[in-house]
């Protein structure tokens, strides 16, 4: 499944066309995908190709649902940051226990990418240009903890592309967004191993993480069409991503 720029760039920007029930859907599907993702790393050895794949497509769903949301009310989006600091951090430690020792004691979990985007967003709102020089320092310091598991630099350079798509009237400025997150989406996964597996790495980590996406956003519009309501609770991905992250630790500490 091949899709150009053209393409991409209208998935993100008009993802807000999607129903609250289509917006429900993505969220579950690309929750699925995580507990796949994180179920093969710690538990299956060696992991399976398939679940590797599947996996590829959470982190870029989330990121765009996060960017649709965050900046429709930038007044409030401090208020969105300090939540979203608030769950890292207590996320953290059931984070460590499930994916210890595959992970160092300090990586940091995916909520830090949302959490240092948004505290960006907010300084920038607030402060102007020295606002958004303070936030990329901060981001500066959170690549390197953030990278052997949350996806270091690409991820927040995602995060930063997909909520300027989504923020920006300016159609130069979203243009060059959207290059810069297809370019991000093809850092993601496996770069390191383009050149040792050319085939394997093309084939399990980047095409999943460009398509699926695509896939899954076009699947959630055709099956909850306009006027569906939500059917998940109000932070319900908060509640799951500690849930299952907590009971993947608990397993691996009663039987590893």
């Amino acid at each position: 499944m091949n899709h150009s720029l053209p393409d991409i760039l209208p998935t993100i920007r008009n993802a807000s066309q999607l129903s609250p029930a289509a917006l429900d859907m993505v969220k579950l599907l690309a929750l699925l995908a995580m507990i796949i993702d994180h179920t093969n790393t710690v538990f299956l050895s060696p992991a399976l190709p398939v679940m590797y794949a599947l996996g590829r497509m959470a982190f870029p769903l989330f990121t765009l649902i996060w960017a649709m949301n965050v900046q429709r009310t930038p007044e409030r989006l401090q208020k969105r940051a300090s939540r979203l600091w608030i769950w890292a951090v207590i996320t953290q430690p059931v984070f460590s226990l499930a994916f210890w020792p595959h992970q160092p004691w300090w990586a940091l979990n995916i909520l830090f990418v949302f959490a240092g985007v948004t505290q960006l967003l907010a300084l920038q709102y607030r402060h102007g240009r020295k606002g958004m020089f303070a936030g990329y320092l901060l981001l500066a310091l959170m690549i390197w903890p953030l990278q052997p598991a949350s996806y270091g630099l690409a991820g927040i350079t995602l995060a930063i592309s997909m909520a300027t798509v989504s923020g920006s009237d300016t159609p130069g400025v979203q243009r060059l967004a959207a290059i810069t997150a297809v370019l991000s989406l093809i850092c993601l996964n496996g770069l390191s191993h383009l050149l040792d597996m050319p085939a394997e790495t093309l084939l399990l980590a980047t095409l999943p993480t460009l398509a699926f996406p695509l896939a899954v956003v076009s699947f959630c519009r055709k099956i909850c069409p306009e006027g569906r309501r939500r059917f998940m609770p109000r932070n319900f991905f908060y509640y799951a991503y500690a849930g299952h992250l907590g009971i993947i630790g608990l397993v691996q500490s009663a039987f590893g």
